[in-house]
């Protein structure tokens, strides 16, 4: 995921339309005058919906079903994969149905961005890698694929065997390194990041074995010293990292990056007009503070580019550090900035001491603390430009996934250059 796991609230009602490949029968039980598609109670946004979707849809309908695209936040499209309606629900022809979302989904032009495992049949083939993948390896599947993540980033798929569980990630296109990245990595870190069980660069997935551990990473000081490991470990060793296909990303390419976001008055103030001369004072702020955290001439090393607590994980040998989609060559203290995006205050004090007592030998600790406070607001930029391009990437038909993110990261660059949190060592509104 892109983002820091979202609090528990409470109760989601979600839409799911499931449709045949060819879209002329869809699933519906009669409602009023017509039928309507299964509506569904799920117990909270977390864990993400598109986990929840599938078996709901299951128990609630009698159809096992594999999601295929969010519409909206909370409006889901899927194709069935196996079993008869049950419950009061039934197969019917797609002109029954009248206006609402089942009809808009009907009428929608396919957006030009849409990633491959939102197509029908995507699933079907990729559980048939798997096990064509499994039985290469003297392994077979023993139950049935669970889809664990599916937005528009990336989908997971996990697959119980008689070798222990695997899991299936395809991700966009422009982060496709990431079972490179590892594969390098496990090199010299093979306990701290996933294994690399196969991949299939010409379908852009990549199969790995179970982590024998689930997150959120409890030992959080463990993670973020082994981060910082990792890290100075590549310091003067660029060149793996850009063979394995990680972009660089310097101070002064984000300080070039923000002249575009502030053509983008609807980042920084979602509704109503924004005061421009405003904006124009934080942005050259902004290039000041990129400039200012450049002179601490700290090295360029690995960043993880999303890191929070549900991409780490506590294991007997140490902690696990996986999602390195975002992977880049940059500044390392940008990716303090995602991780404490949910931590409050007096936590956040402890994580970042931990953290930097892990780079001691690149600079000493107040320096580097220093260095922190300055680098604050850039790790905000490093977070929205991340979310702004990948809603500018993906276009109005997705950019729902990306936009409540980027917005937030925008309004900490705002509180920060009007000094809300001054002094803080993390965020003044952890989410």
């Amino acid at each position: 995921m892109t983002a820091a796991a979202p609090s528990i609230a409470g109760p989601v009602e979600v839409e799911v339309i499931v449709a045949t490949a060819d879209r002329q029968r869809i699933l519906g039980r009669r409602d009023g005058d017509g039928p309507a598609p299964p509506r569904l109670r799920l117990p909270g946004t977390w864990p993400p919906p598109s986990s929840q979707v599938p078996g709901a849809v299951a128990a609630e309908t009698g159809v096992t079903v594999a999601l295929l695209e969010p519409l909206d936040a909370t409006v889901f499209a899927a194709e069935p994969v196996r079993g008869e309606p049950t419950g009061g629900y039934a197969w019917f022809d797609a002109a029954a149905f009248g206006a609402g979302t089942v009809r808009e989904w009907l009428d929608r032009p396919e957006p030009a961005t849409r990633p491959a495992w939102f197509r029908p049949g995507w699933h079907a083939r990729a559980v048939d890698w798997v096990d064509a993948t499994l039985a290469a390896q003297g392994a077979r599947r023993t139950g049935p694929v669970a889809q664990i993540r599916h937005w528009t980033t990336s989908s997971v798929l996990c697959a119980p065997t008689s070798a222990g569980r695997v899991f299936l990630k395809a991700g966009l296109p422009h982060l496709a390194h990431e079972p490179r990245l590892i594969g390098h990595l496990a090199r010299t870190w093979l306990d701290a990041v996933p294994q690399v069980l196969a991949a299939s660069p010409e379908d852009g997935w990549w199969l790995s074995a179970d982590f024998g551990a689930q997150p959120p990473v409890r030992d959080a000081a463990a993670a973020l010293r082994m981060l910082a490991r990792i890290q100075v470990g590549t310091v003067g060793r660029p060149a793996p990292l850009r063979e394995a296909g990680c972009p660089t990303r310097t101070l002064d390419d984000l300080a070039g990056r923000v002249p575009a976001l502030l053509r983008r008055p609807e980042l920084w103030q979602p509704s109503g007009t924004p005061d421009r001369a405003r904006l124009t004072r934080v942005g050259l702020w902004l290039q000041d503070r990129c400039a200012e955290l450049d002179d601490f001439d700290l090295p360029l090393s690995l960043v993880h580019g999303d890191f929070h607590q549900h991409n780490a994980a506590d294991r007997p040998a140490g902690p696990l550090l996986f999602d390195w989609s975002f992977a880049t060559v940059s500044h390392p203290l940008l990716d303090l900035g995602g991780w404490l995006h949910a931590v409050g205050e007096p936590d956040a004090r402890r994580h970042v001491a931990a953290y930097l007592e892990g780079w001691r030998q690149v600079a000493p600790p107040g320096v580097l603390l220093e260095a922190w406070q300055v680098a604050r607001p850039v790790a905000a930029l490093f977070e929205l430009v991340k979310f702004a391009d990948l809603a500018e990437r993906m276009g109005p038909a997705y950019e729902f996934d990306y936009l409540p993110m980027a917005y937030l990261w925008a309004r900490r660059v705002q509180d920060a250059h009007a000094g809300r949190g001054a002094g803080l060592t993390g965020w003044p509104d952890p989410q």
